[in-house]
């Protein structure tokens, strides 16, 4: 797995574009790796860019250890989630849901474009 990361500070959001191979401990990876950018401040909004990753190797058990862990950005930031194949929507959205009662926005997508949007103005 492979992860770019760029982040916008005038738009105040951190974009991750991950390719290859991702299982659950580079999901979780990810996670930490963020949690260690000094130039991300909590009120960064987050758009994670899964176009060109593999996804089969996530399980529902990974995505419940992702949503145990505590935020790295603040509760009130938006987190987009960009993927094409149905199987890693259902994961995405299995996140989405059960992050809802933790806080911290969450919204997937499978049009970039309209993720952008939201996570940089909140508007779809």
């Amino acid at each position: 797995m492979q992860a770019e990361r760029k982040i916008d500070s005038i738009a105040r959001v951190v974009t991750l574009t991950v390719s290859g191979n991702l299982g659950d401990e580079e999901l979780l990876r990810l996670a930490d790796d963020l949690a260690k950018v000094p130039d991300i401040e909590p009120d960064f909004s987050l758009l994670i860019d899964l176009r060109q990753a593999n996804g089969q190797n996530v399980t529902s058990a990974g995505v419940r250890r992702l949503v145990t862990r505590p935020l790295v950005l603040s509760a009130a930031s938006r987190r987009a989630v960009v993927v094409p194949s149905d199987l890693g929507f259902g994961m995405a959205r299995m996140y989405e849901m059960l992050r809802e009662d933790r806080g911290g926005a969450a919204r997937v997508f499978r049009d970039y474009d309209q993720a952008r949007r939201w996570v940089a103005t909140g508007v779809l």
